[in-house]
């Protein structure tokens, strides 16, 4: 069974070629900064991964608050994947030892996303 690591879905409209060449630009950045220290390369990814959980999560509950009407569980699972992804980034954070830029490019990165 193959998982198609080849296939690409080439970019047609113009949003979809703004999000290609965006992860483009963002990801050669990344390559350029963080050259050949994967550990911080992975710390950078985890913290932008566990922000969609926790926006998801206290939008989500805002709605569920305003409505009167529970969300049905999705709640607590956003939450928890953003909670997972802090704990990887913990982890990463003793493995890799981020300088005090690496500290701050997190700050900037947030800030940004």
């Amino acid at each position: 069974m193959s998982i198609g690591l080849t296939k690409h879905h080439a970019p047609v409209t113009f949003l979809d070629k703004f999000a290609y060449w965006t992860v483009k630009v963002l990801l050669f950045v990344t390559d350029v900064f963080f050259q050949r220290r994967y550990g911080c390369r992975a710390m950078m990814l985890e913290t932008v991964a566990a922000v969609p959980g926790m926006v998801g999560g206290m939008l989500l509950h805002c709605k569920s608050l305003r409505q009167f009407k529970q969300s049905g569980g999705w709640i607590k699972a956003l939450l928890e994947e953003a909670e997972n992804e802090r704990m990887h980034l913990m982890t990463f954070m003793e493995i890799a030892k981020p300088n005090v830029y690496e500290r701050a490019l997190v700050f900037a990165v947030h800030k940004f996303f």
